[in-house]
């Protein structure tokens, strides 16, 4: 059978790039003859990272953050346009396909009017104009701020075979929207499932980082973020940098501990380059022992290497998902509402703050409650994560029950 997966955004981003590879790994154990294509807005970049094979996506827009309003508007109308046009066959890769799946992720939603979220939906639209089944594929959807987007989502989400949705507020958000489509089923973040890759050079790594160093390796993930509900963003992202540090320096000091500022997201520009951000704390502080790992590791290799760590810090969801998959006592920075619920999910949610929120006190506070309680969150997470697994799977299960209708059709 045929798969295509669509809406994938940049392998740049270790945590977008454990769902593709997640997906692959639940797909082909659920259908082990499955043929899979993937369709990606970086093909270049992301044809070294899944071993299966990578094409760009229909109707690629820029994402150049010096792209001047106007082309930006020209994008956006072009996209509008596509959504309500009649049959548009215009990419072979959705004839050659059994079913559509729009990959896992936190995509569509909108703060304002988004040319991003148009795109992501034209991706959905081209499936329909083939008459192919359309399954979105653990996904956290919403919130949406704008009354077009509600409107241009609604109408493209109530044709969707089934959404698999990762927390309930999606759900709520779906409901807002207006969306009628009744096959919506709650499950686990499809990257629970990716397999971790041992790998010689994070061993090596982590004997030189404990060389000489007796006390606790924690890590900790930072991004830039533009508190976009938020009045008074930069006194908001201050805080939040201090939070960083502070969290740092109390670590070091009370507990000896070397804290790695870790690379989860490298691109693909800037804004989501967390190395930058991650500089910029370590910069500001007097730091006995912290450092930047400064590395590209694949995902595989980035969660065999959360494995090793005493206790994570994360403000990047996937971060988060890859260590508490690895039953590494984890603490979750909300930037989305899709952290948040995964931590729910866990029954986790006193190790979660709010990034619009944060102080040092209180990410103190908790990551200081979360180390004392190490060794029974070790516990509640081996005990749970194989039902989380098992949730995980079940986009893929459908799909597999799809295929076999497509079988002996």
């Amino acid at each position: 059978m045929n798969i295509l997966i669509v809406n994938a955004h940049s392998s740049r981003n270790k945590g977008d790039a454990g769902i593709i590879l997640s997906m692959i790994d639940s797909i082909q154990k659920n259908m082990p003859n499955a043929n899979i294509k993937i369709k990606t807005r970086f093909p270049e970049i992301d044809k070294d990272t899944y071993d299966v094979l990578v094409k760009e996506c229909a109707c690629n827009i820029s994402v150049d953050p010096d792209e001047s309003k106007v082309t930006k508007i020209i994008s956006a109308l072009t996209m509008l346009r596509r959504l309500y046009s009649k049959n548009q066959n215009i990419d072979d890769d959705y004839k050659w396909a059994d079913v559509v799946v729009s990959c896992g992720g936190g995509f569509l939603l909108s703060h304002r009017f988004s040319p991003a979220l148009l795109q992501h939906l034209v991706q959905l639209k081209i499936a329909f104009d083939y008459d192919k089944p359309v399954v979105i594929y653990a996904q956290s959807i919403g919130p949406f701020y704008n009354n077009i987007m509600q409107k241009v989502s609604k109408r493209i989400l109530d044709r969707v075979n089934r959404i698999f949705i990762r927390e309930n507020i999606s759900k709520q958000w779906l409901e807002k929207i207006g969306c009628k489509n009744k096959n919506v089923v709650v499950v686990s973040d499809s990257a629970f499932c990716m397999n971790k890759q041992k790998s010689n050079y994070v061993d090596e790594l982590f004997l030189e980082l404990k060389s000489n160093h007796e006390g606790p390796i924690i890590g900790l993930t930072a991004r830039d973020w533009n508190f976009p509900e938020m009045e008074d963003k930069n006194q908001r992202r201050v805080r939040y940098v201090e939070s960083m540090q502070k969290v740092i320096l109390h670590f070091e000091e009370k507990y000896n501990a070397k804290l790695l500022l870790m690379p989860q997201v490298l691109g693909p520009n800037d804004f989501n380059d967390d190395r930058i951000i991650s500089r910029e704390i370590l910069d500001g502080i007097n730091s006995k022992s912290s450092q930047l790992i400064n590395y590209d590791f694949n995902p595989r290799e980035l969660k065999y290497f959360y494995s090793k760590l005493d206790m994570f810090i994360g403000t990047r969801m996937h971060s988060n998902i890859f260590a508490l998959s690895s039953y590494v006592p984890t603490v979750a920075i909300n930037y989305e509402h899709k952290t948040r619920g995964i931590m729910e999910l866990l029954e986790l949610e006193d190790y979660v703050l709010e990034i619009n929120h944060i102080t040092p006190d209180d990410l103190i506070s908790v990551a200081e409650q979360c180390w004392r309680n190490r060794e029974n969150l070790k516990e509640k997470l081996k005990k749970e994560i194989p039902e989380v697994l098992n949730s995980a799977e079940t986009p893929a299960k459908y799909i597999a029950s799809i295929n076999k209708d497509v079988a002996y059709s």
